[in-house]
């Protein structure tokens, strides 16, 4: 690693949660000896990425990161970003890909860009909330959910959709389970009949999840070669939008088996 890579690495330290860090605390959290962070405190903070409170001898976030946060919105924006990647992501598939982040109990859609696939092709209704136990969103997005919480988001009853669906708790975490294996879901006219969804999940700058990105497909469309090829694009997808979304490294997401 890199001289460069381990200065940066500091600011990786803050967080929602850590707006400020004295330089033992960001030795012992980069498990360096006080005299290299001080010399990458002081690198950083001469380029303004830090500030020292004059009181408090931490430091925070400076200027510089907010000026580069605004060039990238400016020329690089997240909903351009992300368009890119679902349009690439319909290329590279031929299906419709969607986007689609955490909302109550239930998936909102936020982008879809549809195949240009001429015949049988899946509309998606940008209105819809996709529920958790029917759809791949749903389970890959419970796949990364702290186990204690999905019971909550779940609920007592599960809503048959098609004769597909699956209706029971231990069905869902089934599901779930496999998901977390693989990394990605894959539900097979759960939601909607002849509908084939492979999905993972998105994580956001606290490398918490907040959504999936997915591919629906026609079943007359989808063999185990397809859907192999699929679920290898969408991982790759949905790693790209998270980086995006500024989470800082890949440790909840999983490579496809």
């Amino acid at each position: 690693m890199s001289t460069v890579d381990k200065a940066l690495g500091v600011l990786e330290l803050f967080s929602e949660t850590r707006t400020s860090v004295g330089l033992s605390e960001a030795a012992r959290l980069l498990e360096r000896d006080k005299a290299t962070v001080q010399r990458y405190l002081s690198a950083l903070e001469s380029q303004g990425f830090l500030e020292q409170d004059p009181l408090t001898r931490g430091y925070h976030l400076g200027p510089a990161v907010t000026r580069l946060a605004m060039v990238r919105e400016l020329t690089y924006p997240v909903e351009s970003a992300v368009k890119n990647i679902l349009t690439q992501l319909v290329q590279d598939t031929g299906e419709t890909a969607h986007l689609t982040h955490f909302q109550g109990k239930a998936l909102s859609e936020v982008q879809i860009v549809e195949t240009t696939v001429k015949g049988t092709r899946v509309y998606i209704d940008p209105a819809s909330l996709l529920p958790l136990h029917a759809t791949a969103s749903g389970i890959s997005f419970l796949s990364q959910v702290d186990p204690s919480q999905i019971n909550s988001l779940l609920g007592r009853s599960f809503e048959q959709f098609t004769q597909e669906t699956p209706v029971s708790r231990e069905s869902v975490m089934e599901a779930v389970a496999m998901a977390q294996r693989k990394g990605y879901a894959r539900a097979l006219g759960t939601y909607e009949t002849d509908v084939v969804g492979t999905a993972a999940p998105v994580f956001n700058m606290n490398n918490e999840v907040c959504g999936s990105i997915a591919v629906a497909a026609p079943t007359s469309r989808y063999n185990a070669e397809v859907g192999q090829q699929i679920a290898e694009y969408v991982i790759d997808a949905a790693k790209a939008i998270s980086r995006i979304y500024g989470a800082r490294d890949a440790q909840a997401q999983h490579a496809a088996e």
